[in-house]
């Protein structure tokens, strides 16, 4: 099973700011555009695949939504505004979560109060964990297993110290190609190349 794991800075913790920062600056649109990318396909949706957003903008943790595939309720929709307010329904149930508490929706989704960082270092242990970049050694020859964790970032570049930090604990660096892509575009590119792999 595929995992995507997105570190959304900007985006709010909070349920309203959430939805009201909709086209304006923190442009938490491109999340809906992410979870459409990972997760559905044509006449139904990946049970293969897992999907984390981890919104960082808190008063006190930073709040992960995923997204399992394999769990998958009525997500009420698949616009941009349905799959919005389904993170924002998921943003106003954990509000009150402690420190790595979860919680878990109707829709399935799992609202949890954990770091970017943290989240990371516990897929590492079980898990083959990739960060997109330029530099990295191709997607097309590079070894990448089943059950591989991908690592994203949204329009805020990861900084040089977390970089170089899961480097040191053993994430690799992969690439797509020479063209700086958006993040659910290279969701898609790198599903597909799995595709291509394990379902040919």
């Amino acid at each position: 099973m595929p995992e995507f794991i997105v570190r959304a800075r900007k985006a709010s913790t909070d349920a309203q700011q959430f939805l009201a920062a909709v086209g304006a600056g923190a442009h938490v649109e491109y999340l809906a555009q992410m979870i459409v990318s990972a997760l559905f396909i044509s006449k139904g949706h990946r049970q293969d695949t897992r999907l984390s957003l981890v919104l960082e903008d808190s008063a006190d943790y930073s709040r992960s939504i995923t997204l399992d595939g394999a769990v998958l309720g009525d997500l009420g929709g698949t616009t941009e505004a349905a799959l919005l307010q389904l993170i924002a329904n998921g943003l106003q149930l954990g509000r009150s979560l402690g420190k790595e508490e979860s919680i878990v929706t109707a829709a399935g989704l799992m609202v949890t109060a954990i770091s970017f960082e943290h989240l990371v270092k516990a897929k590492l242990e079980t898990h083959a964990v990739f960060l997109l970049d330029p530099k990295g050694e191709d997607i097309r020859t590079a070894e990448i297993p089943v059950d591989a964790v991908f690592l994203l970032t949204d329009h805020i570049p990861m900084p040089r110290k977390t970089f170089k930090s899961m480097q040191r604990q053993g994430v690799s660096r992969i690439s797509l190609g020479p063209v700086m892509l958006q993040a659910s575009q290279c969701i898609s590119i790198i599903q597909n190349e799995l595709d291509r792999r394990y379902m040919g």
